[in-house]
């Protein structure tokens, strides 16, 4: 969610950065912003500090679906090359004491995410309104050892009152800018921070992140029954053929998604992995998604 910082890119067919001389870059390239890039300079545009390769997203057109401007960005393959114009990691906060971190929690300030439900809860009623069954959390939530502290080797138990993606998106502006520690995080970042757009993935990610997406479609296969896996599709990268969100057709249901749910806001806690030519997110437990009330589709997009 961080503004981007690269306004400008070096683009020299031919070059690379393992093999090319910095010089020749700096004295032949020339110089674009990302209304200025075509799809045919793919794989010749560089960063102006560091040198590393970038991508264009998306790399047609000069918005994405929702509104938001082309922009260049490294690629991750060269993370480990320092340069002051990559996205910054988002800042996170520690906490002096047990107490203080208690306090945040009890002021709203903070919440804390042992782990996800792996299972739902039992259903009484089929009809039951969205969020009824979904986001059922519990206030007195199972203490957690977090290592929050300001202090190396220090940690604090503190209780979990969140337990489901669904419990993050029924109060989305509530939560919006409150600190959330995630499972195996070592801070507490604010959410505005921990999201990534779907739309901004191009390659698969082994590390759980959060992120959120925009069903374009979402239908059912085989004969449509509650153990075949619904194919909800995502809008993704131009880049990309297609991305997936794969569960059970009742899981999805139950999470409120379903046939006509083109155009909602879905938020997942998950992997990026293959799917064919695409990319998708499957395999996920009850808790780590879910759909986002559609009164607060304008806080993430225009």
């Amino acid at each position: 969610m961080a503004d981007n910082k690269i306004k400008v890119a070096l683009y020299l067919n031919g070059w690379t950065f393992e093999d090319g001389s910095k010089g020749d870059l700096l004295q032949n390239a020339v110089k674009i912003v990302a209304t200025e890039f075509d799809p045919s300079m793919k794989g010749s545009i560089f960063c102006p500090i560091c040198f590393t390769p970038l991508s264009r997203k998306p790399l047609s057109g000069d918005y994405f679906s929702n509104g938001r401007k082309a922009s260049f960005s490294h690629l991750p393959s060269y993370s480990k090359v320092e340069c002051k114009l990559r996205t910054p990691k988002a800042e996170g906060k520690l906490y002096e004491n047990e107490e203080e971190a208690k306090q945040a929690i009890e002021n709203k300030e903070l919440a804390i995410i042992s782990s996800f439900k792996s299972d739902p809860p039992v259903m009484h009623d089929e009809q039951a309104g969205e969020y009824d069954v979904t986001a059922i959390e519990d206030e007195d939530g199972p203490v957690t050892t977090v290592p929050i502290s300001r202090h190396n080797g220090e940690a604090f138990d503190l209780p979990s009152k969140i337990s489901t993606v669904a419990g993050i998106c029924k109060k989305f502006n509530e939560n919006f800018y409150k600190y959330f520690y995630l499972p195996n995080s070592n801070v507490a970042v604010q959410l505005n921070e921990l999201l990534h757009s779907v739309e901004d993935v191009t390659e698969e990610d082994e590390e759980p992140k959060l992120y959120y997406g925009i069903i374009r479609n979402s239908y059912v296969g085989g004969k449509g029954e509650d153990h075949n896996i619904r194919m909800t599709r995502l809008v993704s990268n131009p880049e990309i053929p297609d991305f997936y969100l794969k569960d059970t057709n009742l899981a999805q249901r139950r999470h409120g998604i379903g046939d006509n749910s083109e155009g909602r806001i879905v938020l997942f806690w998950g992997k990026i992995t293959g799917n064919g030519i695409g990319l998708c997110v499957e395999y996920l437990k009850w808790g780590e998604y879910g759909l986002l009330p559609e009164k607060y589709n304008s806080i993430l997009i225009d």
